[in-house]
């Protein structure tokens, strides 16, 4: 879906977002943290309360319910840091939030008559005044008010050089209070354009809009329509290492199953080999009827080139699944297809057409979608719309994705998209892993790039990843469309597009903008006449979702406003052959590139 996020400064939010989604196999264990309490306080609500009744539960209910030292937790450990001068400290709280955080006014905090604006929103200003020393503040709430506060600080006596030291969390920098200014890193379009002049130039506490969810309580239960249970599902095909020797296989299970293991032999052949499965306990602790799952990974490694495999996953003392086949990809270049998807949104519509579109293109090498899978990628319940709706088509055909905006979202970063699948770790140094990444098949290069990540931070990578690949076709895929309507992205061009006219990528495949688009022959924003000469930029939707507005694009050659649809490229020789397609096979677009 289209939103506000920007690409701007957004380097400084998503480098170390994962620590509110925590890491693989890890679960924070330290006492007295919002976490901790909200985990517990969330294991106790589940053993005390019928499933209507956690729909039912209010503020006042909480306030009762939590224990004195949960609430001082609470009230103090969610935004801590030290000030070596007595200083004043504002506190900007959106005006539309129906409930006032309980610690508030009880920790002396007073309501002004000032306040802040930004292009969006009113927040009201409440001050205090602390001594130099340990500042402790409080949660957000336990609603989900997503513009949650921000505050500035500035020294109580004029000339007092204010250092604040031992922020945390950590990872938001401080920046200065001024118009102009943003304050959430997942919208940094989001400037402030109102405030009083005895703030401006205070010390400012940047942060995301996730921080919302932290302690999120009041209508936060959710329920999977398609809860786990010890048979295994979500079976999934992906790669991690060269697709000719290796696939990954993925799936599901509830707790009872402890084990995992695939078994895999050649196609009309009795030799059986197996390969054992690393298991991650997988929580989303709001997912009132499934809360926690087993997410299991097998690497088949040493497999034979151009060969079909059949294989079934299991546990050694639970249940096994129906066979499926996947082929390893040939050792010779004689030629391939793939499928790609705009965005998913876990859609039933997208995942008929996915369905209808395998049976129809049986021979595909593998799919790609182009970001966006769900459209809240911190529920998991989401998740298992997605995997129920495509009807199994990953489990033949291995899926290559990049996160979009709603996979990683509200500036918490993509931990779920990173724990549902098993990708390639190549991408560039310093990023979490498995979100930019490339691959080859056959003789096409592949660079998946998520766009919702530093743009300038992954130019390195993608020139190094282009300049020394010798591969026939060069395809690049991001979410954010470099071409369309609505936004720019001028740094998108200014950063990749360079490089894509200096390397000549054949094409570029985005979604995000909710309409398909084909432009012509791309290079430095200027039309060419032949493919050989620029890129081609192309922008799908796998559901329907039309435009409001249908303003011109001279760069178009093709333009819908609804989906949804599909696209299917093979390449054989020196020759691509591009066809989009709607649900029910008719061609809506096509073209042939020719080397």
């Amino acid at each position: 879906m289209k939103s506000p996020f920007t690409l701007k400064n957004i380097v400084f939010c998503l480098l170390l977002s994962f620590i509110f989604l925590s890491c693989k196999n890890e679960k924070s264990t330290e006492p007295g943290t919002v976490k901790t309490v909200i985990d517990e306080a969330v294991t106790r609500l589940y053993k005390n309360l019928k499933p209507a009744q956690l729909d039912t539960i209010s503020e006042k209910y909480i306030m009762t319910f939590l224990k004195k030292d949960e609430l001082h937790t609470l009230a103090t450990k969610f935004w801590t840091f030290d000030v070596n001068v007595p200083v004043t400290v504002s506190l900007m709280r959106d005006s539309e939030q129906k409930v006032i955080p309980f610690w508030i006014e009880e920790s002396g905090f007073k309501k002004t008559e000032m306040f802040v604006k930004n292009e969006s929103y009113t927040y009201e200003v409440w001050q205090k005044n602390f001594d130099a020393g340990k500042i402790e503040l409080g949660i957000n709430g336990f609603d989900k008010n997503r513009p949650v506060y921000f505050i500035s600080v500035g020294p109580q006596k004029k000339g007092d050089d204010l250092k604040i030291t031992n922020i945390l969390p950590s990872e938001f920098p401080l920046m200065t209070m001024k118009k102009g200014g943003f304050t959430y890193h997942d919208w940094d379009s989001l400037i402030l354009t109102e405030m009083p002049e005895s703030l401006v130039g205070q010390k400012l506490f940047t942060t995301v809009r996730g921080r919302a969810r932290e302690a999120h309580l009041v209508g936060a239960f959710r329920k999977t329509l398609f809860p786990s249970s010890q048979n295994p599902d979500q079976i999934m095909l992906t790669w991690s290492d060269g697709p000719k020797t290796s696939v990954n296989v993925q799936w599901r299970t509830n707790m009872e199953a402890k084990d995992g293991v695939v078994k895999y032999w050649k196609d009309k052949s009795a030799d059986t080999l197996t390969s054992t499965a690393t298991v991650f306990k997988m929580e989303d602790r709001l997912l009132q009827n499934d809360r926690y799952v087993n997410r299991f990974t097998a690497k088949l490694t040493g497999l034979k080139s151009g060969t079909k495999y059949q294989y079934v996953v299991g546990s050694k003392t639970g249940e096994w699944s129906i066979p499926a086949s996947f082929k390893t990809e040939s050792p010779v270049n004689e030629g391939f297809s793939f499928i790609w998807f705009g965005d998913t949104h876990k859609s039933p519509i997208w995942g008929d057409m996915a369905q209808k579109a395998l049976k129809r293109h049986p021979e595909i090498s593998f799919f790609d979608i182009a970001g966006d899978l769900v459209s809240t990628g911190l529920n998991r319940d989401e998740w298992d719309e997605l995997w129920q709706y495509s009807g199994g088509v990953f489990r033949q055909k291995p899926l290559m994705p990049v996160p979009g905006n709603h996979d990683s979202q509200d500036g918490l970063g993509a931990g779920m998209y990173q724990e549902m699948f098993s990708l390639p770790e190549n991408g560039p140094k310093g990023l979490p892993k498995e979100m930019t990444y490339a691959f080859n098949y056959q003789d096409a290069l592949f660079l998946m790039i998520d766009a919702t990540l530093s743009v300038p931070a992954q130019s390195a990578w993608v020139e190094e990843k282009l300049k020394t690949s010798k591969a026939k076709w060069k395809f690049v895929f991001f979410h954010f469309p470099p071409y369309n309507f609505v936004e720019p992205y001028d740094e998108i061009r200014k950063e990749w597009g360079t490089l894509f006219d200096k390397y000549h990528v054949d094409m570029v495949m985005n979604g995000h903008m909710h309409y398909y688009l084909r432009t012509k022959p791309m290079n430095n924003g200027k039309e060419m006449k032949s493919p050989a000469e620029g890129t081609i930029y192309t922008m799908s939707i796998s559901i329907p979702g039309k435009q409001e507005e249908w303003l011109p694009e001279d760069y178009a050659v093709v333009r819908y406003k609804d989906g949804p649809l599909y696209q299917h490229i093979s390449m054989k020789g020196n020759t691509l052959i591009y066809k989009c397609f709607d649900p029910a096979g008719n061609v809506k677009d096509e073209f042939k590139i020719v080397k």
